[in-house]
């Protein structure tokens, strides 16, 4: 097991797959022979089949690569788990495709090879103190302030050099953890690299965060083990404050999925048992199929990591997490409470650090990037679909197939998870957009870009239709001024009145005359600001917007006092000034005057002020 942990899985040397090569070159010729007989025919064929199995299995076992970094997790405690190595030698395919997504290096121990960031030694400026990465030999060390009195609140912190312990992601960003003072306790390094963009930018900058407010600190063993590790178990100890920090496997692995493997390996040892098994076309009672679970026990796979969600027994999870109460195939509820607005305003009930506000727009849709769940389980589609109409995270996801960025089912690309159920709904005239245009697809309307996660915009789960009025009620940008974002909220009202006889809500004047795109992106909260600023940089808007505007809006959008909005809007700058020249460039009057622009192209210093002056100023963190 230490070795599964401390090593990539299923790391094969050339040799060894030569090796392998070889054994399936034997196993045929034994084959052929069992075929020219008739009554030893099928015996010998599975004896053949049984030494590539058993060959496979133990060449690609993960050997020692050396001794894992004090402070990474123990093997597991938690009965039944075997790790993905065991599962390579009769699932190779499987284990490739699992291989190439990003679950698998969620958490890694940190090595030359799984830090994706430059490891030079370079010098990273934070608060008049330095931050350096730097590789000696196989290991990744770190020199900076100490987290430990860092956290303390002690400024003036002596530097200490530390080995980096695991990495945390490589999607967008990736972060990384030393040792603290406790046993078991690891802390962050105060810099995330940003994969895309080949950056480093100070944690506190990488997530939305209040001008000058600490970031809260966070501790791996319990803030990240329940989703970025398989079984995790903090094991913590009040009294010394420490952790003895147990997973089956770092990571999300095969066993997040298809549970506990020991029993499934166990009896497939048998080359006869196996392909009885598979002949019977009969549900494996040693392992959990996810394409076989009702509706909602395959999205409780995906909602165990992908929810907003408090531990019923918090006690209970301070020492074995989920490890105890949650298998893949279970229920989520009797290990969690799903958190929604009411939940956090129950007598009684779960206590959270995060106000309401940052979590949930007011009507309850969730706006934190990678909870998908808590937007799924609130969609009519899922709520009101029954056996295979209703609406679950396979209607349009695959973990063995598709990109790895969404993994999208190639099957489910573009409207075909959405037309299984509403055919009729595909055609232009309901979306009232050209058939291939951005504005036809049905997630465009549908599931906008209303949640926010590592400096970007993310589709909201919670599948509802374009709304004004809601707009007015809660500040959720709608879909529609999400990529007209030269349109005013009275125009997109009008449009939905007459299309799909919505009832026109009264507008303020201000909205009314002003541009949603820039009434938002310099008087919307935090949180609104930063989606407006993603949605300024993308082709999707453009081709609905046209241009000559964007670059003047983004410029002061730049100068955010919120970092993070800063950063995503001199991204969209970056790309409006990159891009060929749009369509549509040209503007009547009332167009630039809704626009805030002035006969320069800039925009207005009047109307800037004015709509600075009305900002919602609420301190907003969305920390995923």
């Amino acid at each position: 097991m230490i070795d599964a942990i401390a090593s990539e899985p299923g790391a094969a040397s050339p040799a060894e797959i030569a090796a392998l090569v070889a054994l399936a070159g034997v196993a045929g010729v034994l084959a052929l022979r069992a075929l020219r007989g008739r009554r030893r025919a099928l015996f010998s064929l599975f004896g053949a089949l049984a030494v590539v199995t058993s060959a496979s299995a133990s060449l690609f076992r993960p050997g020692p690569r050396g001794a894992a970094p004090d402070g990474a997790p123990k093997p597991g405690t938690a009965l039944g788990y075997v790790s993905s190595s065991a599962c390579l030698g009769c699932h190779p395919g499987e284990h490739a495709s699992f291989g190439r997504t990003f679950h698998r290096t969620m958490t890694r121990v940190a090595s030359p090879e799984t830090v994706s960031a430059p490891l030079d030694g370079r010098p990273l400026e934070l608060d008049g103190r330095v931050v350096r990465l730097e590789r000696r030999g196989d290991e990744v060390w770190a020199t900076l302030p100490d987290p430990d009195r860092v956290i303390a609140g002690d400024p003036s912190a002596a530097d200490v050099t530390r080995r980096v312990v695991l990495t945390t992601g490589s999607h967008r960003e990736q972060a990384y953890w030393v040792a603290g003072a406790r046993r078991g306790d690891l802390r962050l390094v105060p810099f995330v690299w940003l994969v895309k963009d080949a950056a480093f930018v100070p944690r506190r900058e990488a997530f939305l965060t209040p001008p000058g407010e600490p970031m809260p600190p966070v501790r791996w063993a319990s803030s990240c083990i329940a989703c970025h590790a398989v079984a995790g178990e903090p094991r913590h100890d009040l009294e010394s404050d420490s952790f003895d920090t147990r997973v089956a496997e770092l990571g999300i692995s095969c066993e997040a999925c298809h549970g506990p493997g020991a029993a499934h390996v166990e009896r497939h040892r048998d080359p006869v048992a196996r392909y009885a098994q598979r002949a019977s076309g009969a549900a494996d009672p040693t392992i959990i199929h996810p394409g076989r679970l009702s509706p909602e026990r395959s999205s409780a796979l995906c909602g165990q990591c992908h929810a907003y969600a408090f531990p019923r027994d918090e006690a209970g999870f301070w020492t074995d997490g989920y490890s105890r109460t949650f298998r893949a195939g279970d229920a989520l509820a009797p290990s969690r409470t799903l958190i929604t607005p009411a939940t956090l305003e129950t007598r009684g009930g779960p206590v959270i650090d995060a106000p309401v506000s940052a979590i949930f727009w007011p009507d309850g849709a969730v706006r934190v990037g990678g909870r998908e769940y808590n937007g799924l389980v609130a969609s009519p589609c899922h709520e009101r679909g029954e056996r295979d109409r209703k609406l679950t995270c396979l209607s349009c996801h695959a973990m063995h197939r598709g990109e790895p960025a969404g993994q999208i089912d190639p099957e489910r690309t573009g409207d075909r998870a959405c037309t299984t159920c509403h055919a009729g709904e595909r055609a232009a005239r309901h979306s009232h957009h050209a058939d291939g245009s951005a504005g036809s697809a049905c997630v465009s309307c549908h599931m906008p870009k209303t949640s926010y996660a590592l400096l970007s915009a993310v589709r909201s789960h919670r599948i509802d239709s374009p709304s004004a009025a809601s707009t007015l009620a809660t500040g959720r940008p709608n879909a529609c001024n999400l990529c007209h974002l030269d349109r005013t909220l009275a125009w997109t009202a009008r449009w939905l009145a007459e299309w799909y006889g919505a009832a026109t809500p009264p507008i303020p004047d201000e909205r009314a005359r002003t541009a949603s795109g820039v009434h938002d992106g310099l008087a919307g909260d935090a949180g609104v600001r930063a989606l407006v600023a993603d949605a300024l940089g993308t082709p999707e808007s453009w081709a609905a917007s046209g241009g000559g505007f964007q670059a003047a809006l983004l410029e002061e959008m730049r100068r955010d006092p919120y970092a993070a909005v800063g950063f995503i809007a001199a991204r969209s700058l970056r790309a409006v000034t990159n891009r060929a020249p749009a369509r549509g460039e040209s503007r009547t009057p009332e167009e630039r005057a809704a626009l805030a622009l002035g006969p320069d192209g800039r925009l207005d210093p009047a109307r800037v002020r004015a709509l600075l002056a009305a900002r919602d100023e609420r301190a907003i963190t969305i920390a995923e």
